[in-house]
């Protein structure tokens, strides 16, 4: 059996980069999980939230900077692996440009909105820039299918992030020495990738490349601009709603609402290592063999569709024990946003696995538009929930989430050329919708251990279920051809 696993990895280059990306990115997630309950509990839930303001306005501004150049890089390395140094020249000229403009607005920004003192101020920037420096290497890595990279990378620089958060004495963790530690790390793992990427490849971004070619900073930036749009509304409609909840509710809210999206991380993880891995094969198959690349459509369909219900349904039955366990009892009200935020992450999944379909099949112009529609539907119910406090956006996330799934279903159904019924499409939505309904039936008081049972025995049952009905298909789609 081993060796059968060991063949299918080095054979099958989806499963050896969900493999390496998935342990890799289970474990540095672990350990920022255990890293945000260290400074969750050192801090008051005051500045606990103005720490994770502080990350929300890096991430935000680092979005602005990369241009949305990521995913046509890795699609345009992975198609052609011969250009690749030009290709980097090129986007890193972009690159350059957006950081700057990111730095500007973001400084305009903070001009009228002073919610912490300068020294903050500059160490966000200093994460804006480490943030979009990381990403560039990232997407080289992406590009080469050399996931294993960024694996390293994150794990070996989340080890030294969590050791000297443990090892320094509780009484120098205040705010700002938290958040300069952050920034520090951030700084020492664009390092470590920039040394990782010169001495196993032999690409690198020189001015000097005089080697004609089709990828311009020009074309990569028109190419880029849906893929920017979609970033920009995405930033609209998930991250700067968090914003509305310190204007509307406060900034305690902001660190209830993001102790609900740490505990969930683990749900999140896989989800997102499948669609990174499985990019720049669907890239391919879309073009080279489109029969399997529907069947492989259907099946991370259902796959992330019952990983994520799964992991929803789990989260729910215990979610005021998980809290309580991990970051005491002062945070409790957070269990509430929890059971709602679980769920928003399940639809949430299922949408990225249709954006990242339309990526692949080079209908980023479209996938912009469609993003600007579930922006616009978006917005509203999320202003209106975060006056509420962060229970009511968390609802706001998950209610406007399934609205835009219903309309990614027949976006995508569109461009696969039917090949797949509507009835797939609707399963897949009952899915969720009864899981979900299911969970919210369960007292919240009722005895632990009838919670652990109910728990095992609804998984051994869905375990079961699955295996017969899908597992030999699903085995068939990811044999080596």
């Amino acid at each position: 059996m081993i060796a059968a696993f060991n063949r299918i990895l080095k054979e099958n280059t989806f499963f050896k980069n969900f493999s390496v990306l998935t342990l890799s990115t289970v474990l540095t997630q672990f350990l920022g999980m255990v890293i945000g309950i260290k400074i969750a509990r050192v801090l008051s839930p005051y500045n606990f939230g103005v720490y994770n303001l502080l990350q929300l306005h890096a991430t935000i501004f680092s979005v602005v900077g990369t241009l949305g150049i990521s995913r046509i890089i890795i699609r345009n390395i992975a198609r052609d692996k011969l250009n690749v140094n030009s290709l980097l020249k090129n986007s890193l000229i972009l690159r350059l440009i957006g950081t700057g403009f990111a730095v500007l607005i973001f400084g305009i920004y903070y001009y009228f909105f002073k919610s912490y003192d300068i020294f903050l101020f500059a160490l966000v920037i200093s994460a804006v820039i480490m943030t979009v420096s990381f990403d560039h290497f990232n997407s080289l890595a992406f590009g080469l299918e050399k996931m294993e990279f960024s694996g390293f990378v994150n794990f070996t620089s989340t080890i030294c992030w969590l050791l000297a958060i443990f090892l320094i004495p509780d009484e120098h963790l205040n705010l700002n020495f938290v958040f300069l530690l952050f920034a520090l790390f951030n700084i020492i793992k664009v390092l470590l990738f920039l040394f990782v990427i010169r001495k196993k490849t032999n690409y690198k971004a020189n001015f000097s490349n005089t080697v004609s070619s089709p990828d311009t900073a020009l074309s990569l930036g028109k190419e880029s601009l849906p893929f920017y749009y979609l970033d920009l509304f995405s930033l609209l409609s998930m991250q700067i709603p968090i914003l509305f909840l310190e204007y509307r509710s406060g900034t305690e809210q902001i660190g209830y609402f993001n102790i609900a999206s740490k505990v969930l991380l683990p749900i999140s993880i896989i989800v997102n290592t499948a669609l990174s891995a499985i990019f720049p094969i669907l890239a391919r198959l879309y073009e080279r063999d489109f029969a399997r690349f529907i069947n492989i459509f259907k099946t991370m369909c259902l796959a992330i569709s019952f990983i994520g219900i799964a992991g929803a349904f789990g989260v729910t039955l215990f979610r005021k024990e998980i809290v309580v366990l991990l970051y005491g009892e002062k945070y409790i009200s957070s269990s509430l946003v929890l059971s709602y935020q679980c769920w928003y992450i399940a639809f949430f999944s299922v949408v990225c696995l249709f954006g990242t379909i339309l990526g692949a099949i080079n209908r980023q112009k479209e996938l912009g538009y469609l993003s600007f529609v579930c922006t616009i539907i978006g917005v509203p119910l999320l202003w209106y929930g975060s006056q509420f406090g962060a229970q009511y956006l968390s609802a706001a996330f998950m209610v406007a989430t399934g609205i835009n799934l219903i309309l990614h279903f027949f976006v995508v159904d569109r461009f696969v050329k039917k090949q797949i019924s509507t009835m797939f499409y609707i399963k897949i939505f009952l899915f969720l919708v009864i899981g979900y309904f299911l969970s919210v039936q369960i007292p919240e008081g009722i005895n632990l251990n009838i919670k652990i049972l109910l728990f095992l025995l609804c998984s051994l049952v869905a375990v079961f279920l699955l295996y017969k009905k899908y597992f030999t298909e699903v085995k068939s789609y990811f044999q080596p051809k």
